[in-house]
């Protein structure tokens, strides 16, 4: 979802070779279905977030996040690959579409992945008046949760593009930052290869993966998925929603050549 400068390839990978940190309270199994409290979403950074009982690296868990949906057209097709490989992911919404779409937002939701706000309109809130991104937030929300019935608590700023004041402003707020560790690049890709190759080549445990489901390309990323998942799952890996959290403790920004 961004060009990277070499600078940001390197902190970015040096933030995956550590654990990954995230306040991640019990969540039992009906609940993480049907959230009681009416609250869903997750909290962690793609530099990491913040308490002691977090899942450890070295379990070789990795957390897949889609961005930009929902989509009337692919994010049926991604929900149902999750439905058949038993996979369960974290989908950072827009409101606008969930205005769109209410009825794909609350299959997301009862299929027992959660939801993320991920802005309105999808604008890039870097340079924007703090009363402007909170209420783009806000408003994200209250769409959100009429279409759902839950509460988004985990923020994705669109572009990945935030800066420590508006997330420490958001965090206060009660949304905490979730950016990501391993960007799959379908958002640029022309077939599924690609995507297939950057994931399995570069994933590691603990990896927050950045794929989406909503713009054009997503096509290419219902097509890699498959792959993804039972290559990853013959190494040893499990897949889990991204931990809830109280705060992201770092963070990277990500420039997005789609803005």
């Amino acid at each position: 979802m961004g060009h990277r400068t070499s600078t940001v390839l390197a902190l970015i990978m040096s933030m995956m070779l550590t654990t990954l940190v995230i306040a991640a309270p019990a969540r039992p199994a009906q609940a993480a279905k049907q959230p009681a409290s009416g609250t869903a979403a997750s909290a962690a950074g793609s530099a990491a977030a913040g308490a002691a009982d977090a899942p450890a690296a070295s379990h070789k868990t990795l957390y897949l996040t889609f961005d930009d949906g929902p989509s009337q057209r692919y994010t049926p097709q991604i929900l149902d690959i999750l439905r058949r490989e038993h996979v369960r992911a974290t989908f950072f919404v827009l409101g606008s579409r969930s205005q769109e779409y209410p009825g794909l937002v609350r299959r997301i939701r009862l299929e027992g992945h959660e939801l993320g706000n991920h802005g309105f309109y999808h604008e890039v809130i870097t340079g924007k008046p703090d009363v402007w991104v909170r209420q783009d937030v806000t408003k994200a929300e209250r769409a959100i949760r009429a279409a759902s019935g839950v509460t988004p608590v985990l923020y994705r700023p669109p572009g990945g593009m935030i800066d420590q004041r508006e997330m420490a402003m958001l965090t206060k707020a009660g949304h905490p930052v979730v950016l990501w560790t391993l960007d799959s690049g379908d958002w640029r890709a022309k077939s599924a290869a690609p995507i297939v190759n950057t994931v399995l080549r570069n994933v590691q445990p603990g990896a927050i993966v950045l794929f989406h489901d909503g713009i054009s390309p997503s096509r290419y990323t219902a097509q890699a998925l498959p792959k993804i998942i039972r290559v990853c799952r013959a190494r040893g890996y499990t897949f889990e929603l991204v931990p809830v959290g109280p705060a992201a403790s770092r963070i990277t920004t990500h420039a997005d050549s789609r803005q």
